[in-house]
C-alpha cells in the first residue's frame, strides 16, 4: 500500500481478514486516578514529605504529556514519523520515578 507506487486497491478477499480498531487517549481524570494510585502506593513507604509529592508528579507529567500529544507541532508527518506519543511514554515516566 505504498502511496507512491504499487496498487491502491486492496482485494476484498484480503480485507475480510482485517479489523480496524481505534482507541482514544483516556481522559485526564482517568489517567490521574490510575497513575496516582500506582505512584502513591509506592511512595507510602517513604517519608510524609515524599509521599505527598505523588499528586504533584502526576499532574505535572499529565500536563506535559497532554500538551505534547495534542500539539499539532508534534504530530507525526512523513519526515517526522517517530513523533508517536502515547501512554507508554506516560507510564515510563511513572516507572522511572518509582525506580529512582
Amino acid at each position: 500500500m505504498n502511496p507512491k507506487s504499487g496498487s491502491f486497491i486492496v482485494d476484498l478477499r484480503l480485507t475480510r481478514h482485517m479489523t480496524l480498531v481505534a482507541c482514544l487517549t483516556a481522559e485526564k481524570d482517568i489517567l490521574s486516578t490510575i497513575y496516582f494510585q500506582i505512584l502513591d502506593n509506592h511512595l507510602r513507604t517513604f517519608d510524609k514529605a515524599n509521599s505527598d509529592l505523588a499528586r504533584k508528579f502526576i499532574n505535572a507529567t499529565m500536563t506535559v504529556f497532554l500538551s505534547i500529544a495534542n500539539s499539532p507541532q508534534f504530530a507525526p508527518t512523513a519526515k517526522k514519523f517517530h513523533y508517536q506519543f502515547n501512554l507508554r511514554d506516560f507510564s515510563r515516566i511513572v516507572e522511572n520515578m518509582m525506580l529512582s
